[in-house]
């Protein structure tokens, strides 16, 4: 299996999961800060990486940077920290939809919330603000960030839902197949036991 069908098969397999299930699949790491947390709620945002990296206070690049993700990635936005920072707002979810961008993660706020839960775009920040940002300067983009406490490498997995999000170092990737399997798996497995009467305690009791 070549890289490419390798990450076609996990985020077709992460699909069908959970955060917490991804987390639980490469050691219980990999997980952001919930003060990043889902602001649409019931989605599950799955992709590799691409990573913006703008300043504080200044969300030049940020649009553009929506213009050159591919289709399937997930956005990654890294302002620092800086509460009048907005770093997505309503068309700008329209726009990535467009495109097939699968989601967008941010330490920094958004607005236009109400928008986005109409589309059902999947976007995790740190909160809301009606404050906009200046335009410039430019963005980097296809570089480290830190978004939560977690380093974000361009093409490492995100994995994120209504628990948080979850980022999948590379590293990681020969070995999640089987061990996401293996945990999926136990999951329903827990879930039939109890559904027939055996005691939560004893169904989890062998988990992975």
């Amino acid at each position: 299996m070549n890289d490419s069908d390798l990450l076609n098969s996990l985020i077709a397999l992460l699909k069908t999961g959970s955060a917490a299930a991804a987390y639980e699949s490469i050691g219980k790491r990999g997980d952001v800060d919930p003060v990043i947390a889902a602001l649409v709620p019931d989605v599950l945002c799955v992709g590799p990486a691409f990573t913006v990296r703008a300043h504080p206070n200044r969300s030049g690049g940020i649009s553009a940077s929506i213009d050159h993700a591919p289709p399937g990635s997930v956005l990654v936005i890294d302002v620092g920290y800086d509460a009048g920072t907005c770093a997505f707002g309503g068309t700008g979810s329209l726009a990535a939809q467009l495109r097939g961008i699968a989601g967008c993660v941010t330490n920094g706020y958004v607005r236009d919330v109400a928008e986005m839960r109409a589309l059902r775009f999947p976007v995790f920040a740190r909160g809301v603000s009606v404050r906009g940002g200046r335009k410039e300067p430019a963005a980097e983009r296809g570089v480290p960030v830190t978004i939560g406490g977690q380093a974000v490498m361009p093409g490492d997995l995100i994995c994120a839902d209504d628990d948080g999000v979850v980022v999948i170092a590379q590293d990681h990737f020969p070995a999640l197949e089987s061990s996401l399997r293996a945990r999926l798996a136990f999951e329903k497995e827990a879930d039939t036991l109890v559904r027939q009467g055996m005691s939560y305690a004893q169904a989890v009791a062998n988990k992975p």
